[in-house]
This record gives C-alpha cells, structure tokens and sequence, in this order.
C-alpha cells in the first residue's frame, strides 16, 4: 500500500493529462452537434476509457515497482555485493539508473581502499612511533631499577609507568579497528589476566597504599588474553585513580550460571547518576574526572569497544560517595567461531 501511494503520486501527472483529455473529448460530445451521440454511448465511451487507463495504469505500477522494490532491498544488505545484487534494467530510464549506481560504486570503492591504504600507512608510522618510544624507556627502566631505594628515584618511577601505560594506551587505539585480526580466542585464568596488571600498577599502588584483594583467580574464563589484559589494565586504572589512600581494591571472579563474571570494585568517590549512561563514550570524564586533569575519557571507551569486539560485556554500577564496580562477563566458547587452544 506504501508503494502503491507512493506511484499515484509520483504519477499523478499522468492522472491528471487523463482526466483533462476525457474532460475535452466530453465537451467536443455536448459542442459539436454533428456528433449524435446518446448518453449511453457517451457514458460507454468515459467507461472504456477510464477501465483501460486503470489497466495501463496497473501493468506501469508492477513493471516499475519491481525495479524500485529490488533497489530498496540492496540496502538491507552489505554495500559490497550491491553490484552482484543490481536488478536487471527494462527500460532506457533503469538502465541510466544502474549505469549510475555503477559508477558510484566503482568510485566509492576506490575511495574506500584509498582510504584505507591511508589508515595503513597512519597506523604503520604510529606502531612503529610508540615502538620506538620504548627503547629508550625501556633503558630508562633498566637504569631506575637499581636505584629504587631513593625515594626519588621511585617518584620517577611512577611516572614513568604513567607514560608507559599512556603509549600502551595509544597503541591500543591504532589497533581497535583490526582487532578482529589481532585475536585468538583461548582458555585461560583470571589469575593469568588480572595478576600481571596488577604488577604493572604496583609502583604507583605502593605510593598511595592501596592493596588488593583476589578472589576466584583459579577460574577459568575464554578470550583473548592480549586484549583481555587490556580491559583489565583500563579496569583496574581507573579503580586505582578514584581510590582514596590506603585502600584497598576487590577482585572478584565467579560463576553466574553459564557464564563467568569478573568484578573490579573500588571504595572511591562513585560516578554520578547523570554520569553513568554515559562513561563509556569517547573522551567523556565525567564529573569526577573533571577534577582530575589526568583524565582522558578513553580508558572506559576503549576497553567498551575491544570488549564488544570479543563478545565479552562489560557494564559499571555505581553509588555516589561509596564506590564502582565494573563487571566483565566471559561468554562460553560456543559464542565463538575462532578455533581454541588452553593456555
């Protein structure tokens, strides 16, 4: 019925040009006295007609509807097989039409694949940047390590761990768009996941004094461990930088009957409840990281999008003045088509 409303309106020219001419032929009958015809002949007359512009008028609507409901259906499906799907042209006007779409295609795909070799190349020179960066904070660290005795030494420490995680970060964000190509799916521990994390943070979680308490770490969940460290690390930052001094930070891993969550829980300052819909949008910090300049509002939005690459959910709770929670829910393996190997 849409489309049928739709062709009367697109067509009501021809509507129109029909009813002026059976309007003229209609005067000329009642002008020109040298036409005697009945009302009846006239009446048959209109009728014949009006039944074969309806006719003409039915046959036009399904032969060029065909065209157009095909066309609609290629933008259900994906924009590559749209040139496979092209309905065959019946007319001079479809043809034009397909020779168009044609070439917007051809042109389209040439600007996606040059794009994409520009994506390449800017994701190329930023790996190989960030690589570069860390040779010489690696010598850094060789050269700190002996001296962390010094308090001084242990401030530079920690910010050098600031910045190493700063560059892991950045790296991640190059390759979020691959991810799919940068994943193998395998059987591994919560501990495996949470407890290299957990050392990496450990300089600047001895300076606040805030500790760490592990529970489930023997449970066995699937993901990517690479990517799956990564969320952990974006968890785990930001219960490490809303906490207060000398606290200490719940890791939980247990079952939820198929299903395996992971718990991150903090006794910090709590997310606002006009915040929360919201912090896993890019570059948004909320209210609480509004008060803290180091806050870039991508830890959260990169660990969403890698954990929804994975088929992992990730959600955050939250009570203002009490703390946060984020919970990270492992699916079983038959969610997956990667092949799996335990690890």
């Amino acid at each position: 019925m849409k489309m049928w409303k739709r062709y009367v309106r697109e067509r009501r020219s021809w509507i129109a040009a029909f009813t002026v001419v059976l309007l003229f032929s209609n005067l000329l009958f009642w002008l020109d006295g040298g036409l005697d015809m009945s009302g009846v002949s006239v009446f048959y007359f209109n009728l014949v007609l009006a039944v074969l512009f309806i006719l003409f008028f039915a046959w036009r609507f399904k032969r060029e509807t065909a065209y157009w409901n095909e066309l609609e259906k290629m933008g259900e499906e994906q924009f590559s097989a749209w040139a496979e799907l092209l309905p065959e042209a019946r007319s001079p006007l479809e043809k034009a039409v397909n020779d168009v779409l044609l070439q917007g295609l051809e042109m389209a795909r040439e600007s996606a694949d040059e794009m994409e070799k520009r994506y390449v190349l800017k994701t190329s020179d930023i790996e190989a940047w960030v690589h570069e960066m860390k040779t010489p904070l690696t010598a850094m660290k060789l050269q700190l390590e002996p001296n962390l005795a010094d308090e001084r030494f242990r401030k530079i420490e920690r910010e050098w761990t600031r910045l190493f995680f700063l560059l892991e970060q950045q790296l991640y964000l190059v390759r979020l768009p691959s991810i799919e190509h940068d994943t193998v799916m395998e059987k591994t521990t919560v501990k495996n996941l949470v407890f290299p994390e957990i050392k990496a943070f450990s300089s600047i979680c001895r300076e606040r004094g805030i500790g760490f308490d592990v529970e489930g770490e023997e449970m066995e969940v699937t993901t990517d461990v690479k990517w799956g460290r990564f969320i952990i690390r974006q968890l785990l930052s930001n219960a490490i930088k809303y906490s207060p001094d000398g606290s200490e930070i719940l890791i939980r891993a247990k079952h939820d009957g198929a299903n395996h969550v992971l718990e991150v829980s903090d006794t910090g300052s709590g997310i606002e409840a006009r915040d929360l819909p919201r912090v896993f949008e890019k570059g948004y910090t909320g209210q609480a990281g509004r008060k803290r300049n180091a806050s870039t509002g991508l830890g959260l939005y990169l660990a969403k999008n890698a954990a929804d690459q994975l088929k992992i959910s990730l959600s955050v709770r939250s009570v203002p003045g009490k703390g946060t929670t984020a919970a990270v829910r492992f699916y079983q393996p038959d969610h997956f088509q990667a092949p799996l190997r335990s690890m």
